[in-house]
């Protein structure tokens, strides 16, 4: 994989965590576990404990997936005032990591905050995916296949 820091945004995050789980399965070619996976709140757990499990090399595993839950820090949006996120660090990690871990943000708002020096260096030093609304016909499908 090219570049291993992706951002999944949109409004439904059933939608953007299936998304996340396609692209992390394909990644740890269906392998999951305790050594190679790792998942974070953001508004549980500061950005600074993910920079660093992502910059932590995989323990037997040739690769590791870390996984960033509600990215509010992307948005307008105001999260956990607990928590004190360093922004700054996490610039710099986006725009300078090479390592091989895999870093998925999930963010779980139809925009990002485009005015955000954080925002720009997202969108130029990682993949986006924007996870659209689904149409009714495509919701009725998504229905019969997950009853099934």
């Amino acid at each position: 994989m090219e570049n291993n820091i992706i951002t999944v945004y949109g409004e439904v995050p059933e939608l953007i965590e299936k998304k996340t789980q396609e692209i992390t399965q394909q990644y740890l070619h269906g392998e999951k576990d305790e050594f190679n996976y790792a998942s974070f709140n953001l508004n549980e757990t500061e950005i600074s404990v993910c920079i660093e499990e992502a910059l932590t090399l995989p323990f037997f595993s040739e690769q590791k997936a870390v996984i960033i839950k509600n990215a509010y820090i992307f948005t307008g949006d105001r999260g956990n005032k607990d928590l004190n996120h360093n922004l700054e660090q996490l610039q710099e990690f986006i725009e300078k990591y090479d390592g091989t871990s895999l870093v998925i943000f999930e963010v779980y708002n139809p925009k990002l905050d485009e005015r955000k020096k954080l925002v720009k260096s997202l969108k130029k030093h990682t993949k986006l995916i924007k996870i659209e609304q689904m149409s009714e016909d495509e919701l009725k499908n998504w229905i019969k296949h997950t009853l099934n």
